[in-house]
């Protein structure tokens, strides 16, 4: 089955030496969600914005459904961005305020010959109530609006949509209504998607795998139940000893780690991590690491994971 979307080897580079992605490659089949965590300035965005050719990168492929799409003219793309959609974070800054939220859903199914009535069907779709067809983005809720551009991103049958913090700033009751409406489409169309986000436990219940990236480096996939029970790579593990417990009666055992966080840059040649990582070895700095299998279809690039040393030791529980 070929990939919707397949990732290889690629760099960014911003002017002034700042290296942004360094060598990601990953794939995404039909019906597939990949979750994409890490901190903030990871370059998750980035790579939303590689991947959709809305930003060209430095070095790499982008394959799209099969089609290297890489090097594409903007003319050239053009075609297929009814089949390739984004979603961002600021639903406030993706919607012309000038135009009725009809309009607005009408304007991407324009491109085919779409009309007034699709777009009534389109946002019962996304149960957008009827009368907000007439109204403008200044008067819908946040999560209203994010709907809208839900709507307008499947208005012509993607084969992906890149979602880039799609639910960061709505309120949890909110948030759990867009991620049920995600999994319906989903479901019901067999859409991929790449779900970028910080928050943890959102990437777990909405992704079947997920990739960790630190400072523009995949560091470590797999499935999301396994990556998340049993983490391989230190810095994935330090990532997830800081999320809060559910519980908030349950004390969390949190991963010492100490240094900065190495320049963009001036990047070290090994490990982006091994200044940090308390297991570091003297190999860690020589070059980067390979991926190192851990379990079926889950991998970390972390050379202590040969002689399964690869477990952080927990610090004191707080008081």
């Amino acid at each position: 089955m070929t990939a919707v979307l397949a990732i290889q080897n690629l760099v960014h580079r911003f002017p002034g030496g700042v290296q942004a992605v360094n060598d990601v490659s990953f794939a995404i089949a039909p019906g597939e969600t990949l979750g994409l965590v890490g901190e903030s300035g990871s370059g998750k965005s980035t790579i939303g914005l590689l991947a959709t050719r809305l930003l060209a990168p430095t070095q790499g492929r982008i394959l799209f459904e099969g089609q290297d799409i890489t090097r594409l003219s903007a003319a050239t793309l053009r075609p297929l961005r009814a089949r390739l959609q984004v979603v961002f974070q600021d639903p406030w800054g993706a919607l012309n305020p000038r135009m009725t939220i009809g309009r607005l859903l009408e304007e991407p199914l324009r491109l085919h010959g779409g009309n007034l009535a699709e777009a009534r069907l389109l946002a019962e779709r996304v149960r957008l109530p009827l009368a907000t067809l007439g109204r403008y983005p200044h008067e819908l809720s946040g999560g209203q609006l994010q709907r809208v551009s839900i709507a307008r991103a499947i208005a012509n049958r993607p084969k992906l949509i890149v979602l880039d913090e799609p639910t960061s700033s709505l309120d949890l009751s909110v948030r759990a209504g867009i991620l049920q409406l995600l999994e319906e489409l989903q479901r019901e169309t067999g859409v991929a998607m790449l779900f970028i986000s910080h928050d943890l436990e959102t990437v777990r219940l909405v992704s079947h795998r997920v990739a960790v990236l630190y400072l523009g480096r995949i560091v470590e996939t797999g499935p999301a139940a396994a990556l998340f029970e049993t983490p391989g790579h230190p810095y994935t593990q330090t990532l997830l000893s800081a999320h809060l417990p559910p519980d908030p009666f349950v004390a969390l055992r949190r991963h010492r780690v100490q240094g900065e966080i190495p320049s963009p840059i001036n990047l070290p040649p090994g490990c982006f991590f091994a200044g940090r990582c308390p297991l570091a070895l003297p190999a860690c700095n020589a070059g980067p690491p390979a991926m190192q299998p851990l379990a079926p279809g889950q991998e970390a690039a972390c050379l202590r994971i040969a002689d399964r040393t690869n477990r952080l030791e927990p610090a004191e529980d707080p008081a």
